[in-house]
């Protein structure tokens, strides 16, 4: 596991800057800079959340490992993070683990 974004994952959480759940996302007023999707989200969630980026012109990375280890919530599958700054680190450290999804309109 990339412990680098672990970390700035960890960050956004404390600092206040991370949504957590499709649900929220999807309501939220603040605009995600990028939104992290777990490999075993249902297929629905997965095609819903890919609209909503596609829609607003948001980065998605699609992670091998389970978001709620990222997080340490169980049952956590979707998060989205505000922060600029810990948006940029996470895109410049992705690795084979964390894959940008090509999100189309």
């Amino acid at each position: 596991m990339n412990s680098k974004i672990k970390s700035y994952v960890g960050f956004a959480i404390n600092k206040g800057a991370a949504i957590f759940g499709l649900d929220n996302i999807l309501v939220s007023k603040k605009k995600p800079g990028l939104v992290l999707l777990c490999k075993t989200a249902s297929e629905k969630s997965k095609k819903e959340i890919k609209h909503y980026c596609a829609k607003k012109e948001i980065q998605l990375i699609e992670s091998a490992i389970p978001v709620e280890e990222l997080v340490s919530k169980k049952g956590v599958k979707i998060i989205a993070l505000t922060d600029e700054n810990l948006v940029k680190a996470i895109l410049q450290n992705s690795d084979k683990d964390f894959k940008c999804v090509e999100v189309v309109n």
